[in-house]
């Protein structure tokens, strides 16, 4: 086997990662399984990201990972729409009812869906358990 010259080899960047967000490792996560159930043969979804790359190259504005998710995430909806899963119309609904669970959610709180329909103030409505016995106290020793 012949060596590789060094215009063939490719930099391998151990800082870089895959995923800048978890909205990216869950949309490739969904797609891939969505594929492995059958759902669309993996080719479909090839010329659906690969037309969208073309349609809608990087912005000079955005970093390589943000302009990959981007076109992703669009493909992705283009392709559920054929397929006749989604509409551009219940997409938008729910990334709406995202947004008003996210404004609605407690900082602290994990965001649930479920808030969008809450006010702000009403959003934090369950119940808080008393506060257990404490593990340990120490009594003061005496020394002066």
């Amino acid at each position: 086997m012949m060596p590789l010259a060094e215009s063939q080899v490719l930099e391998i960047n151990t800082d870089d990662h895959a995923f800048d967000y978890p909205w990216q490792a869950g949309m490739f996560s969904l797609t891939v399984n969505l594929y492995k159930t059958g759902l669309f043969p993996w080719s479909q979804w090839v010329e659906f990201f690969s037309n969208e790359i073309k349609r809608s190259p990087r912005r000079p504005d955005e970093s390589v990972n943000d302009a990959y998710y981007r076109q992703w995430a669009v493909a992705f909806e283009a392709m559920l729409e054929t397929l006749g899963l989604v509409t551009g119309e219940s997409v938008e609904e729910t990334a709406q009812a995202w947004r008003l669970a996210y404004l609605n959610t407690p900082h602290g709180l994990p965001v649930l869906l479920e808030n969008a329909n809450c006010s702000p103030a009403k959003a934090h409505h369950h119940h808080h358990s008393a506060p257990g016995t404490p593990i340990a106290v120490s009594p003061t020793t005496g020394h002066h």
